[in-house]
C-alpha cells in the first residue's frame, strides 16, 4: 500500500517560514528554542527551515528579538542582508546562553563579555531585556568578586582587557533598581574591589593615548621614542601597547578592530555611584540659604540650600534608559521628526549616544595610524551648559607615598591614604572655530617635543577676549603675534560658514564634488553632515558609498578645532570655590582637557588644575584631575572625578 504523503509538503515555503517566524517568537526573550520542536516535526521541514537554507527566517527573528538601528546607522544598510543578520543571531544567541550558564571561568569568557559588551553599545531597548533574561548582571558582578582580584601583581589588580570589559559590562547594565537591592556591605565591597582602578592613576592606563599628546596620528616618531618614567609599579606617563587590547571581530559581516575601552572610567562611575547614594549630612548650624547666610554677614561657603543642591544631582549617571518599542515613547514632536526621514530618527534612538564612544573603540586602536572612515569622535555643542559632579581627593603626601612601594599596602582604602570627595560646578561655553580661521597650535616647551602643552589644557599661552558671539585668542608664535576668531555655539543656530571662504569647500570645488547646501536655522543635524570637517582635524570621517544602497551626503559647516571656556556660577562660587576654565577636544579621539584656575589666587586650599577625560554616551564627564608639576612627565598629585550636565 503507497503511504499517504504528509500535508506538511503541501504547505508553500514563505507560509512554513511564517509558521517557524510565530513559532520562534512565542517567548521573545532568549534564543528562539521553541523553533527546535517545529524543526524536528520531519525531514522536509527540518531542511526547508535550516539555518543554511533560509537566511531570510533567520534574519527576521533577529530583527524581531534584537536592535538593528545602530549597526545600520553605524556601517550603512549592508548589514540589514539576511546572511549578516542571520549569522548575527547566532553569535548573539550563543552568548546569552553562555551568559545565563554563569561559568565565570570559561575559557572564551573575555569573548562573551566584549560580545556582551557591544550588544549594549547597540541598545535600542531589545539588547537590554536580552541580557537581562541572561542575568548579566548577576554573571558580572560574580565575575568581579570572584576574579577580578585574581592572579595579582605585587597584591594588585591587573588593568587587562578582561577586566576592563567585565567593569564596562557591569556598569552599563547598572540603574537604580540594581543599586536599590544592593546592601551597604554589597556596595562596601565593591568598592573595596575597584578602588585602585580608581585611585591610581599613575598604575592604570586612563586613556587610549598618553593625555600629552594633541596632534595625531604620530607622524615623526616611533614607539620607542615615547620616553616615560620608570617608577616602582612600571612606566609613566603610559602609553597603551600596540596590540595589547585589539581583537578582530566579525561584525554584520565586517571584520572591525575592537579596542577595548580603559577599565578607569567604568570603575570609577562603579565608585561614584555608590558613593552618591549616601547623601552629604546637612549642619543643622548652617544657614538655611544665601539670602539668609548674607543677612549674616556670610559671605563664602555653604548654605544648607547647597548642600540640598548637591545631593540632588548624581555626577556618575546612568546609561540612559530604554524600552523595547523605543518609538512608542516619542513625543508628538518627535514622532514628526521619526516620520520625516531614517536619518533624523537615528539622533532620537537611545544607542545614537553610544556613537561617539563607538567610534573610540573601533577606530583608536594605533595612533601611527591614519584610520579611513573615522566617525565623529565627539559631536559639536555636548559641553554646553552647567555640569556638576564630584571629586576624589585623596591626601597629597599618602598619595605620592604609593608611587615608590610597588606592593599593594596592607591598609590601602579610602581611609589610607585619606580621601575625601567635593562637589564639582562648571558652566561652560563651547567655541568653534570655523574656516578660513587657522586653529590655535598646541602649546608645550621647545624643549620636549612630546610635550603639546597639556599643562595649559593643550593651548600655549593666550590672551582670550570675549565679544558678544566672538572670542578671540591671541599667541605668540615663533615671534609674531597671531590672532583666532572662534564663534560660540548656540543650540539650533547655524554659524557663519562660508563656502566661498571656506577651505574645506575650496577643496571640494577643485576635486570635481558638488558644492555643498547651507543648513536651515535649527534643523537637525545627522552626524554624517559634518564629518568630512571633522575629518580635516581627525574629527570625523569623510562622506563615502558602502555599496549601492548606502550613500552619505554630507553638509560642510567648517569646524576646524572646538574649545571651551566658562566659569562658576556665583551661587556655586560662593559655596564650593569660584573658578575659570579653559579647554579643548583632542581631535584624535575625543578627550577633553580643561584648565581649571581659582578666580581668586589667594584662595586657600585652591590652585591650578588640569581635568583630563571623555564624555561617554553622550552624558557623563569622566576622567582624572592633576595638580601642577614644573614637568609634564612627572607623577602629579591626582584624583578622579565624573560630572554630568543639569537639566
Amino acid at each position: 500500500m503507497q503511504a499517504h504523503a504528509s500535508p506538511l509538503l503541501r504547505i508553500p515555503v514563505e507560509i512554513l517560514e511564517r509558521i517557524g517566524l510565530e513559532v520562534a517568537l512565542l517567548h521573545p526573550l532568549g534564543p528562539p528554542v521553541d523553533l527546535i520542536a517545529l524543526l524536528c516535526t520531519c525531514n522536509y521541514v527540518h531542511h526547508t527551515l535550516s539555518f543554511h537554507r533560509s537566511k531570510d527566517l533567520y534574519a527576521k527573528i533577529f530583527r524581531a528579538m534584537f536592535d538593528v538601528d545602530a549597526p545600520r546607522r553605524r556601517f550603512g544598510r549592508s548589514v540589514l542582508h539576511s546572511r549578516f543578520l542571520a549569522s548575527q543571531l547566532k553569535t548573539y544567541c550563543i552568548t546569552l546562553q553562555r551568559i545565563r550558564r554563569g561559568d565565570i571561568f570559561a575559557l572564551d569568557v573575555e569573548d562573551v563579555l566584549r560580545t556582551a559588551f557591544i550588544i549594549l553599545t547597540e541598545n535600542d531597548g531589545k539588547n537590554r531585556a536580552q541580557l537581562e533574561w541572561a542575568n548579566t548582571y548577576d554573571f558580572v558582578s560574580k565575575f568581579v568578586r570572584h576574579r577580578l582580584w585574581q592572579d595579582t601583581v605585587n597584591g594588585w589588580p591587573r588593568d587587562t582587557p578582561l577586566h576592563s570589559l567585565a567593569l564596562w559590562v557591569m556598569w552599563s547594565m547598572t540603574d537604580g533598581n540594581i543599586l536599590a537591592h544592593e546592601t551597604q556591605d554589597d556596595r562596601n565591597d565593591l568598592i573595596t574591589l575597584v578602588l585602585p582602578y580608581v585611585v591610581m592613576a599613575f598604575k592604570v592606563c586612563l586613556f587610549y593615548l598618553s593625555f600629552r599628546d594633541f596632534l595625531m596620528p604620530y607622524k615623526e616618531w616611533d614607539h620607542s621614542d615615547l620616553v616615560s618614567l620608570r617608577t616602582a609599579h612600571g612606566e609613566y606617563p603610559i602609553f597603551p601597547a600596540r596590540g595589547e587590547s585589539i581583537v578582530q571581530v566579525n561584525h554584520f559581516g565586517r571584520v572591525i578592530r575592537f579596542c577595548t575601552p580603559p577599565i578607569t572610567a567604568a570603575a570609577k562611575l562603579i565608585y561614584f555611584s555608590r558613593r552618591e547614594t549616601i547623601p552629604l549630612g546637612i549642619p543643622p548650624m548652617l544657614p538655611v540659604d544665601r539670602p539668609a547666610a548674607l543677612a549674616q554677614g556670610i559671605t563664602w561657603g555653604q548654605t544648607q540650600a547647597d548642600i540640598i543642591e548637591v545631593n540632588s544631582h548624581a555626577g556618575a549617571q546612568f546609561v540612559p534608559a530604554s524600552h523595547w518599542d523605543w518609538k512608542s515613547t516619542l513625543t508628538p514632536e518627535q514622532r514628526l521628526i521619526e516620520e520625516d526621514g531614517t536619518w533624523r530618527r537615528d539622533l532620537l534612538a537611545p544607542s545614537a549616544a553610544w556613537d561617539n564612544d563607538w567610534e573610540r573603540f573601533t577606530t583608536c586602536w594605533d595612533p601611527w595610524a591614519n584610520v579611513e572612515l573615522k566617525g565623529t569622535v565627539y559631536t559639536f555643542g555636548s559641553m554646553d551648559g552647567l555640569w556638576q559632579g564630584r571629586l576624589l581627593i585623596p591626601d597629597q603626601t599618602g598619595y605620592l607615598a604609593l608611587v615608590s612601594d610597588p606592593n599593594y599596602p596592607e591598609h590601602f582604602g579610602e581611609t589610607s591614604p585619606f580621601m575625601s570627595t567635593w562637589p564639582f560646578f562648571m558652566r561652560l561655553k563651547e567655541h568653534h572655530c570655523i574656516s578660513p580661521q587657522e586653529p590655535v597650535p598646541p602649546g608645550g616647551s621647545d624643549d620636549d617635543p612630546l610635550d603639546d602643552g597639556i599643562r595649559n589644557a593643550w593651548f600655549p599661552t593666550v590672551d582670550l577676549v570675549q565679544h558678544g558671539r566672538h572670542t578671540v585668542l591671541t599667541y605668540r608664535r615663533e615671534d609674531e603675534i597671531h590672532r583666532t576668531e572662534h564663534e560660540t555655539y548656540e543650540e539650533g543656530q547655524p554659524n557663519s560658514h562660508n563656502e566661498d571662504a571656506c577651505l574645506t569647500c575650496q577643496s571640494r570645488r577643485e576635486r570635481g564634488e558638488q558644492p555643498t547646501s547651507s543648513i536651515e536655522d535649527g534643523a537637525p543635524l545627522r552626524h554624517s553632515d559634518y564629518e568630512n570637517e571633522f575629518a580635516e582635524a581627525g574629527l570625523g570621517r569623510p562622506s563615502f558609498s558602502d555599496d549601492e544602497e548606502d550613500t552619505y551626503d554630507t553638509t560642510c559647516i567648517g569646524i576646524r578645532d572646538i574649545i571651551f571656556t566658562g566659569e562658576t556660577d556665583l551661587n556655586h562660587g560662593m559655596a564650593w570655590g569660584r573658578f575659570t576654565f579653559l579647554g579643548r577636544v583632542r581631535p584624535w579621539d575625543g578627550l577633553i582637557a580643561f584648565v581649571r584656575l581659582p578666580t581668586d589666587p589667594n584662595q586657600r586650599g585652591r590652585s591650578r588644575w588640569v581635568f583630563r577625560g571623555y564624555l561617554h554616551y553622550g552624558k557623563v564627564l569622566v576622567g582624572s584631575w592633576r595638580g601642577m608639576t614644573m614637568d609634564v612627565a612627572s607623577i602629579p598629585w591626582e584624583g578622579p572625578f565624573v560630572a554630568s550636565k543639569r537639566a
